[in-house]
């Protein structure tokens, strides 16, 4: 008697959406003011601490994309809670259904905010504008030897760009486990750097919390580099990373 083959197990497949919205940079504009509705009292009384409005319009903007995007019909955005981890990383304390993994970065101009799936264990994202300044000492000072290595094997006219490149990664990267610059960039290092999936390779011990990582880099919109961290906790196929403008989601004026 014939016996049907036991299909092989699936690893689970893991999605992250990273949006990205434009923030006004010298005056608090109509999209900004939109943003401001979902706020928190206490969130729009931080906000005006900052004196510089391209600051306050980048946080203003970021937590309401948080607000939006981890909310659906039973938790409306101004009903999620926020706290911090021991860093500082923003996180969701309630309701327990908006808890989900998700991270914030913002640069002038730009914001992202990345949400992932449920069983995503840690996410990350960080975003450069093209035209801030680098230079080699920089990477000397701060990057593992094989990326400086790396970036002195480019053409000068690449430099700039592969330097934002690692630099987003490693961003995101120590955005995801919650650490900041309380971790050395210089820890781990990128390599495949100038492809769109470059893998991480840890140089100092427990760095990877025993998961399965993938990044990921785009260019969300003209004159920016993006790169986004996903890390899960066993088998899972490499991350889905899906890039969207946040403008498109809330639609147009009310």
């Amino acid at each position: 008697m014939m016996h049907p083959e036991t299909p092989e197990a699936q690893p689970r497949s893991c999605h992250l959406r990273v949006w990205h919205a434009a923030t006004s940079t010298d005056q608090r504009g109509e999209f900004e003011r939109r943003c401001e509705r979902w706020l928190a009292q206490d969130e729009l009384i931080h906000a005006d601490r900052f004196q510089r409005t391209t600051t306050r319009n980048q946080h203003v903007v970021g937590r309401a994309m948080a607000r939006c995007l981890l909310a659906d019909r039973n938790v409306p955005p101004q009903e999620i809670r926020f706290g911090t981890g021991r860093h500082g990383k923003p996180q969701v304390v309630m309701p327990d259904a908006a808890i989900q993994p998700f991270n914030i970065a913002h640069t002038d101009g730009l914001v992202l905010c990345g949400v992932a799936d449920p069983h995503v264990d840690l996410v990350g994202v960080d975003v450069e504008s093209i035209h801030r300044r680098t230079s080699t000492e920089l990477a000397e000072r701060y990057f593992a030897e094989p990326e400086v290595q790396f970036l002195r094997r480019q053409p000068s006219d690449l430099q700039q760009y592969f330097f934002l490149r690692i630099w987003t990664l490693k961003e995101a990267f120590i955005k995801a486990i919650g650490t900041g610059l309380h971790t050395p960039l210089a820890d781990f290092a990128f390599e495949q750097i100038d492809s769109e999936r470059p893998v991480i390779r840890f140089l100092a011990p427990g760095l990877g919390m025993e998961k399965q990582w993938s990044f990921v880099c785009s260019s969300p919109r003209e004159g920016f580099i993006a790169s986004a961290a996903v890390a899960v906790t066993g088998e899972t196929s490499p991350a889905r990373v899906n890039w969207q403008p946040f403008e498109d989601l809330i639609g147009g004026d009310e």
